[in-house]
């Protein structure tokens, strides 16, 4: 496994939704070397509001799954996790048919924990990894936007009042980034004249906006949709620290 894992938030089924990813995964391996994908499903006991596990419940399962982890280590990666409505699925993709309904009972049953094991049938190598578990271009964004916002928290930042929010955003052509332009003013944001004149060709833009997670994603993926519209590629954004 690679060691760029991360989390993102969203809804599945009109429920709350935590997706746990190994990231870089398919970049370290041959992928068509592991195909056979599969799923150990485990209904949580005492799941929490978020219809996740919390505290000692939480802890105990990830140890449990850590033991199936080691066991198939060198033929087979643990590639993720869904957890959702008291149901956690945790995926693996192995390199040959693997019992892992017999391992996870090793483990759970003594623990008290209904388990399933589901077999995917994928088209193509690792589709349902791609398609299913790997985020779209907002939920990216969101990761790195909660990144920015704990790093405000952890800062002292209050989150009660807006600020001005810097926001860069990458073009191909000269047109392109003054097609963005006139789109972006109209929502509010000014351009900053005196951006480096380098290589690049890129938009500085601001605007004052709370930064709080739930309205800095509002923003964002409003400047994701308009850089693509404009063939372009936002690279994020930052603001100073209000206390």
């Amino acid at each position: 496994m690679s060691d760029h894992w991360d989390i993102y938030f969203c809804e599945i089924e009109g429920k709350f939704a935590s997706v746990v990813l190994d990231m870089d995964i398919w970049k370290e391996i041959e992928k068509s070397e592991y195909p056979h994908p599969m799923v150990l499903r485990i209904r949580i006991k005492n799941p929490g509001e978020s219809g996740t596990p919390i505290n000692e419940e939480a802890e105990l399962i990830n140890d449990l799954e850590d033991k199936i982890n080691d066991e198939s280590a060198g033929f087979g990666f643990h590639v993720g996790r869904v957890t959702t409505d008291g149901i956690r699925d945790v995926f693996y993709y192995f390199s040959k048919p693997y019992e892992l309904e017999k391992a996870a009972e090793t483990y759970f049953l003594e623990h008290g924990y209904e388990i399933e094991v589901l077999h995917l049938e994928e088209e193509n190598p690792w589709d349902f990894y791609f398609e299913y578990l790997y985020p779209d271009k907002y939920q990216i964004q969101h990761m790195g936007n909660r990144k920015v916002v704990e790093q405000l928290r952890e800062s002292g930042d209050t989150f009660e009042d807006v600020r001005q929010v810097d926001h860069w955003v990458y073009f191909q052509s000269i047109e392109d980034k003054e097609y963005f332009d006139a789109k972006v003013k109209l929502l509010g944001f000014e351009i900053d004249s005196d951006a480096p004149n380098d290589d690049k060709i890129y938009s500085h833009i601001y605007r004052s906006d709370y930064v709080d997670f739930h309205s800095i994603n509002e923003v964002t993926d409003i400047l994701v949709d308009l850089a693509g519209e404009c063939h372009g590629e936002y690279d994020g954004w930052g603001t100073t620290v209000v206390k």
